[in-house]
C-alpha cells in the first residue's frame, strides 16, 4: 500500500503554507517549486484541497492560495483523505455488505485493528506541528 503522489504533494503544500505567516498568499509556482512537484500536476492537487476548503484560492494580480488559521491545525489524514477520499485497507472495512465473509473471516478482525491505527497515527499528526519541526530542522541546518 502506498500514497498517492497527489496525496504527497499535497502534504508538502500544507505543511509548506503552514510555515507562512498567517493571512500570506502563494503562488502556484511557488507552492510546486517548495512541493517539487510540477506545477500543472499541483493545480489538481490545489483543486482539491480547494474544493475540501482546507486552503482558499484567491484570483488575480494578488491572488494565490492561503491556508486559513482554522486549517492550520488540519489533520494528516484530512489532507490525505481531501485527496485520496477515505482510506480503507480493505474493501470489507468499507461496509458490512461488501464482503459475504465479514462475519466468518478471521483476518476482517486484523484489517479492523490496523485500519484503526493507521487513521489513528494520521489524525494525531497535525500539519502546524510538522511546519514548525520542518523550520526547526532547517534553522539547525544553518
Amino acid at each position: 500500500m502506498q500514497l498517492t503522489r497527489a496525496a504527497d504533494y499535497a502534504v508538502r503544500v500544507m505543511i509548506h503554507l503552514a510555515g507562512l505567516p498567517p493571512g500570506s498568499r502563494a503562488s502556484r509556482s511557488a507552492l510546486a517549486d517548495a512541493a517539487e512537484c510540477p506545477e500543472q500536476f499541483l493545480s489538481k492537487v490545489l483543486q482539491s484541497l480547494t474544493r475540501a476548503g482546507l486552503v482558499i484560492s484567491h484570483r488575480g494580480n494578488t491572488g494565490g492560495f492561503e491556508l486559513p488559521e482554522v486549517h492550520r491545525q488540519s489533520s494528516l489524514l484530512q489532507v490525505v483523505e481531501a485527496i485520496e477520499g477515505p482510506m480503507r485497507l480493505n474493501v470489507c472495512l468499507t461496509s458490512n455488505a461488501a464482503c459475504a465473509r465479514v462475519g466468518s473471516c478471521p483476518a476482517h478482525p486484523v484489517w479492523v485493528r490496523a485500519q484503526r491505527a493507521m487513521a489513528d497515527v494520521l489524525a494525531n499528526a497535525c500539519i502546524a506541528d510538522m511546519s514548525r519541526e520542518e523550520l526547526a530542522s532547517r534553522c539547525s541546518l544553518t
